[in-house]
């Protein structure tokens, strides 16, 4: 037992005397000035810069450690042109004081109005539809020209798509006009597969921007 107590004490001396050591070492480093790391600010056009240890700040830019290559940007493209040129138009026929349709719709589409053309982005929205899901037959500009146009056939012969422009086709009525992309005709697909409802009349409101 004696011996037991006398190695606790001198165990407690080493402790006693490190932390003395410890005290002493931690009390050095306080007192001694620490190296002022140099810093970085932000200009006025907010670029990085360095900073020197004395404080002044050079115009060394900090952009990343990543390497990187800068270049001129490019200009927008021209967009392709429609490859063929424009289709003839419908010849005009009248009756009743009308122009008679190739393609006619049921007698109450004509009375049905476009709840979206009001909106100010409905002709902006509904050319973007329409260059998805038109322009590869009828055009960019609606003339029946577009990269596909000469594959259509009906009944084994070729049917070049409709121009768009033409006074025929804007005679229909807003209601005409999407039952037809709803509905569709041979060759052409019915849209309401693709396309949901305010889709279609967004593309009805592009095509009367198409009106010459």
């Amino acid at each position: 037992m004696v011996a037991f107590s006398g190695s606790a004490c001198k165990s407690g001396s080493v402790v006693s005397d490190n932390s003395a050591q410890n005290a002493t070492a931690n009390s050095t480093a306080s007192s001694t000035p620490a190296a002022v790391a140099p810093q970085s600010s932000t200009n006025m056009l907010g670029q990085a810069t360095a900073a020197t240890p004395d404080g002044k700040n050079t115009d060394r830019k900090i952009v990343s450690n990543i390497p990187a290559t800068m270049t001129t940007a490019k200009p927008v493209g021209t967009p392709e042109p429609d490859p063929f040129p424009a289709r003839p138009e419908p010849p005009v026929v009248m009756k009743d004081g009308k122009i008679v349709q190739q393609w006619p719709a049921p007698a109450d589409a004509a009375d049905v109005v476009n709840p979206e053309k009001s909106k100010p982005e409905a002709a902006k929205m509904g050319r973007e539809f329409y260059m998805q899901v038109c322009a590869a037959c009828h055009g960019k500009s609606g003339q029946g020209n577009g990269p596909n146009s000469n594959y259509p056939k009906r009944d084994g012969k070729p049917l070049p798509p409709t121009n768009l422009t033409s006074k025929v086709v804007q005679a229909n009525t807003d209601g005409e006009l999407f039952w037809k992309i709803t509905n569709g005709r041979s060759p052409m697909p019915a849209h309401r597969v693709r396309l949901d409802d305010e889709q279609r009349w967004f593309i009805v409101t592009f095509l009367r921007t198409l009106k010459k």
